[in-house]
């Protein structure tokens, strides 16, 4: 009887000790399985970190991007379990969609999950200043008129984006503030708002510093040097009248652009640059998230 028992408690022992072993053998199994799935999910969250890492760095102008496209790579770029190993950008289609992807390496107890996001985005530098005339629509060019410089047509012009402010925002600092002023209107220096039609005819005439119209603009004589921005209203430079400096027309669908005449108008750097500078004024950039994958 005493054989017996003993024997049976070695059979038990036996069992108790296999179902352990089996028991410790699954959790190992099941230990490892949750550090897989949570360095892969460390991964995707890495991954996304590092896209809204690159977007913030182009918002802020931390970093150029051309044509060509750009990358970024990391030796020891340490992100919450993991690592930031590169971030490449191109640019496709037209040039102004950008695309970025994120490539990361996450680490959670010895179990390492590489991963990679993508995001597109419409980016665009609107440092638009180095043209001489930047259109909404189409610019009508006739007579013996006379543009030196770059002119863009076409183009979706917002006063915010560009000039880094609102232009309620600009004309709380206006040195000169006109409601529906008399043709000829002066002075006009520094930064001149005027809120309604503005009509220069006088040869004598002569202004300069940015000039905001928020109406209709037509020149037929005198000369102005510096930045004009046209709002909303008809834009129309002919005659005599003479422009140095950069000229921007964001009309209505319905308004008309037209340079005629024996107008001249010539891009100069110095007078925007200068403008910019004093007024501390820093174009911004057009940046907007247009499919997101992760």
């Amino acid at each position: 009887m005493g054989k017996l028992l003993i024997i049976v408690l070695l059979m038990v022992t036996a069992v108790f000790a296999t179902i352990l072993v089996s028991v410790q053998n699954k959790s190992g199994d099941v230990a490892d399985l949750l550090s897989a799935n949570m360095s892969e999910i460390k991964a995707k969250s890495l991954s996304n970190e590092a896209l809204i890492y690159s977007i913030r760095q182009l918002d802020q102008g931390n970093l150029s991007v051309s044509e060509s496209g750009a990358s970024q790579s990391y030796s020891s770029f340490d992100v919450l379990d993991g690592t930031i190993d590169s971030i490449k950008y191109v640019m496709i289609g037209s040039s102004d969609t950008l695309r970025i992807t994120s490539f990361v390496t996450a680490n959670v107890n010895g179990k390492k999950t590489q991963y990679q996001s993508l995001a597109e985005v419409f980016y665009r530098n609107s440092n638009l200043f180095d043209n001489t005339i930047t259109c909404s629509k189409d610019l009508h060019v006739t007579g013996s008129s006379t543009i030196v410089g770059n002119v863009e047509e076409n183009v979706e012009l917002n006063f915010n984006t560009i000039f880094g402010r609102t232009m309620a925002q600009m004309r709380s600092i206006v040195d000169n503030d006109y409601v529906n002023p008399h043709n000829n209107v002066s002075p006009v220096n520094g930064i001149t708002y005027i809120e309604g039609d503005a009509h220069f005819t006088n040869h004598h005439w002569s202004g300069s510093g940015l000039l905001i119209v928020d109406g209709d603009f037509h020149m037929t004589g005198g000369t102005f040097d510096g930045i004009i921005w046209v709002e909303g209203g008809r834009f129309m430079i002919s005659g005599n009248g003479l422009v140095n400096g950069s000229i921007f027309a964001n009309s209505d669908p319905d308004e008309q652009t037209h340079v005629t005449g024996n107008c001249d108008i010539y891009y100069n750097q110095t007078i925007v640059q200068q403008i910019l500078s004093t007024y501390n004024i820093t174009p911004g950039k057009e940046i907007k998230i247009l499919s997101w994958d992760n």
